[in-house]
């Protein structure tokens, strides 16, 4: 998951009780400690603490159920492995939400959590429903590119939806272009395993890569360990065991108690 997915429904969270205290009675402090709890949340989140994550975003619940805490509190639990609790958190935020973009980003979630229960065409269904409340959003192409390529089929229109990614990302503006470098970062590993599967072009594939890695930097460990994941099942596609093995070797150093760690070790 990309980093980008969390900051939106942080800051929201951070306005609702910011609003909490120009309109309660001397809640300051409250707001102070959530503000320290969210803080230390994207801290753990970051270097792939999900226990610690989760045990904060529960701690910010307080006495009302936001849009912003369920996707929190989803997001972490997909990390943690615990689908059907993360779909269902997801899913009770997903009518509390009325901001497109943070709409598009629940779908897209939720899509992600699908696609790793192998619900295939729901997963696809939650990626469109993605791209309509946010077209300028790449991420929900590459998305879509993603679940065609697990299953191994449809490989020309995966590669059709990566190549859409890349030329959306590429134009992206209106965020930091730290969270718009790294979120055309994956789109371009998306790419690249999709390039692999059609045309096995290996020059186009390592330009890919060799353009995608820089983009991504290495202070998240979730998304260092999804590009390296990416990286290895392109070089898998292109029957290259060796690069095949030291990316998936890194995706689970970079993230041993995260998703892409365990999709690698059911893979080997």
């Amino acid at each position: 998951m990309h980093l980008s997915l969390m900051i939106w429904p942080i800051v929201a969270l951070l306005a609702f009780f910011g609003f909490r205290v120009l309109t309660g009675n001397g809640v300051i402090a409250q707001a102070i400690r959530t503000a320290r709890a969210m803080n230390t949340a994207m801290a753990a989140y970051r270097i792939g603490d999900y226990d610690t994550a989760l045990q904060k975003a529960e701690g910010l619940k307080g006495t009302s159920t936001t849009a912003e805490y369920c996707f929190f509190r989803g997001s972490i639990l997909h990390h943690l492995g615990r689908f059907d609790e993360a779909e269902a958190s997801l899913r009770q935020g997903l009518p509390l939400e009325e901001d497109p973009r943070q709409k598009a980003l629940v779908y897209n979630s939720l899509a992600s959590v699908l696609m790793d229960q192998r619900r295939f065409p729901e997963a696809i269904a939650f990626f469109e429903n993605a791209g309509r409340a946010w077209p300028g959003r790449g991420s929900n192409q590459s998305g879509i590119a993603e679940v065609w390529l697990r299953q191994g089929r449809e490989l020309p229109e995966a590669l059709e939806h990566a190549r859409q990614a890349v030329d959306i990302d590429r134009r992206a503006t209106g965020m930091k272009k730290e969270a718009l470098d790294s979120r055309l970062g994956e789109d371009l590993v998306i790419m690249a395993w999709a390039v692999a599967a059609n045309s096995g072009d290996v020059r186009e594939v390592e330009s890919l890569l060799s353009e995608a890695f820089p983009l991504c930097g290495t202070k998240t460990r979730p998304v260092l360990a999804q590009i390296h994941y990416h990286a290895g099942k392109a070089y898998e596609a292109l029957r290259i065991t060796q690069k095949t093995r030291e990316h998936f070797r890194q995706a689970i150093e970079a993230d041993p108690k995260g998703n892409f760690a365990r999709l690698v070790r059911g893979a080997l």
